[in-house]
């Protein structure tokens, strides 16, 4: 991507200033939420309701045209009935706006000619000069610039090294919450929908030469140009770790895909040899994503040997049958470090083998760091998936202090010292270690559990230590990560 295109995404990314029209006055309509999602998240810069009815929404003036403003204008968000979109777009052209994202729907996707032939339009008005993003689609998030998409009003104002690609704005909206809540923050956030000018080609591009960008994830149901796509992505995986979460692939998918954004989506099988020859990892949902975006923001490179620690016989089996599936290995423990882990469970239902089984959903926190400092000091793992009972903790620890009359360690403050302990472990051996705390308390008795379940997630996060709730998706995300940084080694990146 040249300078000058680059500079003009750049100020639709962080813009000074933001022509909003449509509805404005009409609180169901877009372009009322428009205004009410960028004061709410906090927009630091001048917003211009246009909208020919005159007068003031939540305190700003609205202006008949764009004409009327005073001022340079970086961004567009229309949100007007379809037939009327390329008038407003070729008018934010004439005034110099360098882009405008469509939030309006009824093009391409209706299959219907009309709205085809309104897409066309938008196509030749953009080769003109202007960048538009769209139609059918949410819009941007991007917290640097204190702008959100509709509706992101909530979502975090922290900027972090993760970015999202969406052809779906319910998926751009439902990963912008995820994120939240799984311990990483978003560079950017752009849903595309229809993608008639900007489309995932053009934000691949774009976000390979952004500093702000890391690691780049991409919900997408088709590409218009097939070969110019995979001469991208493959430079662009040459630099960064990208995910593609790849809708449309059976054919219920892709007739979904053609009534949401109009896209040609393809067969499966040509796709799954695309992103395995241009690096990309494919990904299966939003859960997924996710989860992997999870372990490679807050794990340091890591390879395949993995150890898995914890209570409960079958957990061990399972998960012991899922690495291998998914080629990952489980070293047997040593001798000495047999010797040690013995001592510690002597139960005899705990077994000292990897998976570990130590007998009992409730240990000492002490033994549990005991147990930790000797699997990733003395073995050849790279990662050590804990695997904790939340339902148990709550419950055992609080009777047991109760039965020896002793004062009550509240969970938060086990987890407290164990994290403590693990961070300090992993200073000194640069080795990972990955919680699982597994909760089957969901009775509705149980309501208050959850709160604090939540806590903890967000605590394991600030220490650094990927979360999951089940030992399955911790694996698949370790499992994606080491295919993540194998990739990078051979090209050097990440």
């Amino acid at each position: 991507m040249n300078a000058r295109e680059r500079e003009r995404l750049n100020r639709m990314f962080q813009p000074g200033a933001v022509a909003v029209y449509g509805a404005v006055r009409e609180s169901y309509k877009f372009g009322h939420m428009v205004i009410q999602s960028l004061l709410k998240y906090g927009y630091p810069g001048s917003i211009y309701p246009i909208y020919p009815g005159g007068g003031e929404i939540f305190g700003l003036k609205s202006y008949q045209s764009l004409k009327d403003v005073i001022g340079p204008v970086d961004l567009a968000r229309v949100c007007v009935p379809a037939q009327k979109v390329p008038e407003v777009v070729d008018e934010c052209l004439r005034h110099g706006v360098p882009g405008a994202e469509i939030l309006s729907s009824g093009f391409a996707e209706t299959g219907e000619t009309g709205g085809v032939r309104l897409q066309e339009e938008l196509v030749r008005i953009s080769k003109k000069g202007i960048r538009v993003l769209g139609p059918n689609c949410f819009g941007i998030h991007c917290p640097k610039g204190g702008l959100t998409l509709l509706p992101g009003f909530d979502f975090s104002t922290e900027s972090g090294p993760v970015a999202l690609i969406s052809q779906s704005g319910g998926a751009a909206v439902d990963f912008s919450q995820e994120a939240r809540m799984a311990g990483f923050a978003v560079s950017k956030v752009v849903s595309f929908g229809n993608g008639c000018d900007l489309d995932a080609v053009d934000l691949l591009d774009y976000f390979s030469g952004d500093h702000d960008t890391r690691y780049i994830g991409a919900y997408m149901e088709g590409v218009r140009d097939g070969r110019r796509f995979a001469q991208i992505l493959k430079e662009v995986t040459s630099k960064k770790a990208v995910l593609v979460w790849k809708g449309g692939l059976t054919p219920p998918g892709r007739k979904s895909a053609l009534s949401h954004t109009g896209s040609l989506s393809g067969e499966a099988p040509v796709w799954k040899g695309l992103l395995a020859q241009t690096g990309a990892l494919a990904v299966d949902g939003l859960e997924e994503m996710v989860d992997t975006m999870t372990a490679l923001v807050h794990l340091s490179h890591s390879g395949r040997n993995v150890a898995i620690a914890g209570a409960g016989g079958a957990i061990g089996v399972f998960s012991g049958d899922l690495a291998h599936r998914w080629g990952l290995e489980l070293p047997g423990f040593n001798t000495q470090t047999q010797g040690r882990l013995a001592r510690l469970f002597p139960e005899p239902g705990s077994n000292i083998g990897n998976p570990l089984d130590t007998g009992t959903p409730v240990l000492p926190v002490e033994a549990i760091i005991d147990m930790i400092e000797a699997i990733l000091t003395n073995e050849g793992v790279d990662v050590l998936i804990l695997v904790l009972l939340f339902h148990q903790l709550t419950v055992l620890i609080k009777a047991f202090a109760e039965m020896d009359g002793l004062p009550w360690q509240p969970l938060e403050a086990y987890l407290d010292t164990l994290l403590e302990a693990i961070a300090s472990i992993r200073t000194r051996t640069g080795k990972n270690v990955v919680m699982v705390l597994v909760n089957r308390a969901n009775l509705p008795s149980n309501a208050e559990l959850e709160g604090m379940y939540r806590i903890l997630r967000l605590r394991c996060y600030a220490k650094g230590v990927p979360f999951y709730p089940t030992v399955e998706r911790a694996l698949r995300a370790v499992r994606n990560a080491w295919h993540v940084w194998k990739g990078a080694e051979k090209g050097g990146v990440v």
